[in-house]
């Protein structure tokens, strides 16, 4: 979990602590609901929501999950939508 950047503001341990709890807690959620994310995006992504303020733990674990989900789909298209040149078979409407 990279929560220091050199360029970036210098967090206490406390809220380093709060946000690996959010980053395991968000993991979860993905996990066990198998969408896909990328571990730098959902660092990211949790580093944004606590600068605007937020420190809701259960709040920020779900919305940190949903958007970082929401960015690795935009950024894998052809995960979800196969090409049309693809091997695959046509549907069957009999």
């Amino acid at each position: 979990m990279p929560f220091f950047s050199e360029g970036s503001r210098i967090y206490t341990i406390e809220e380093v602590n709060f946000m690996r709890r959010i980053y395991s807690d968000a993991v979860v959620l993905l996990d066990e609901s198998e969408r896909e994310y990328a571990g730098i995006d959902l660092s990211g992504t949790i580093i944004m929501l606590y600068e605007s303020g937020l420190r809701d733990l259960g709040y920020m674990s779900e919305l940190a999950a949903k958007l970082t989900h929401q960015k690795y789909q935009f950024r894998h298209p052809e995960d979800h939508f196969p090409a049309a040149n693809s091997n695959m078979e046509p549907a069957d409407y009999d």
